[in-house]
């Protein structure tokens, strides 16, 4: 894995979380890649969709939906 400045970033590990989503509910993520040197955590659209996820982004809402059920909304 490369940084947006070329530095090169190491995985140490893989494995599953929890995330929270705005309706309170927590969804699991699995083969999550942990990477120390990375100060946020990023979710990659494309492996969502990847998984059948619908992505839309409109006025800085991102919402990604599976059939009529949100899966995923955030700013």
């Amino acid at each position: 894995m490369v940084m947006g400045d070329d530095r090169p970033c190491h995985m140490e590990g893989l494995g599953t979380v929890l995330v929270k989503i705005f309706d309170g509910m927590a969804r699991e993520l699995k083969d999550v890649k942990y990477v120390p040197q990375l100060k946020r955590n990023l979710i990659s659209v494309d492996a969502l969709k990847a998984f059948g996820l619908e992505v839309s982004i409109r006025d800085r809402v991102l919402k990604m939906v599976k059939g009529s059920m949100v899966v995923l909304k955030g700013i």
